[in-house]
């Protein structure tokens, strides 16, 4: 969305504005993808239910995010001809609980928006997805679909017209899928960034 609007969280939770307060994203070691809480229903995380990792490298480098590799699509529970919407919520620690954000971004037909230019998740990740050709057919509800990516960096910080967005966040990723009578599958695919907003 933009040539004045960049990034600043995973998955472009945080849309920014150019001249306004610098904030950066500083990720909890053990917040990189990490298991969903406090959700309903059935759930496989990403990295072990949803994608076989083992022929990609994710993870803090020099300070940095940084990916490349393969994701080969593991989730059992779909067909090739369902329907997956996503949805991507940022929450924020305050009165000792998390509370939703006004900051998400969502898709009822993933499959069809996955390579849409503008869209967070691809500016974040899917426009690092060098075949994506193939995934376009295959998308995330084909188990054995390989994802493959070149080595990029995703960019934790930015600009935003908002003065006091210090403190601590979660941004939750969540798939489901929907069947031919748009019946909802069982197991949804969740997953979890938790770090701290500081002014940069």
């Amino acid at each position: 969305m933009w040539p004045t609007l960049k990034i600043l969280l995973i998955l472009g939770g945080l849309t920014t504005l150019t001249e306004a307060f610098n904030y950066m994203f500083i990720m909890d070691d053990d917040g990189l993808m990490a298991p969903c809480e406090d959700q309903p229903g059935n759930h496989i995380n990403f990295m072990d239910g949803l994608f076989d990792m083992s022929t990609s490298k994710l993870g803090k480098f020099d300070g940095k995010l940084r990916m490349e590799g393969d994701l080969i699509v593991k989730w059992t529970d779909v067909q090739p001809e369902d329907t997956l919407t996503f949805v991507g919520q940022i929450y924020k620690w305050e009165h000792n609980a998390w509370q939703k954000t006004m900051f998400s971004a969502s898709s009822k037909n993933f499959c069809r928006n996955m390579f849409e230019k503008g869209q967070y998740w691809y500016d974040f990740w899917t426009k690092h997805i060098t075949n994506a050709d193939e995934i376009m057919n295959q998308c995330l509800n084909t188990p054995g679909a390989v994802l493959k990516h070149e080595l990029f960096e995703p960019i934790l910080k930015g600009s935003l017209n908002v003065p006091n967005l210090e403190g601590r966040y979660k941004l939750v990723i969540t798939v489901d899928a929907f069947d031919k009578k748009n019946v909802k599958r069982p197991v949804t695919a969740c997953t979890e960034f938790r770090g701290i907003v500081k002014k940069s």
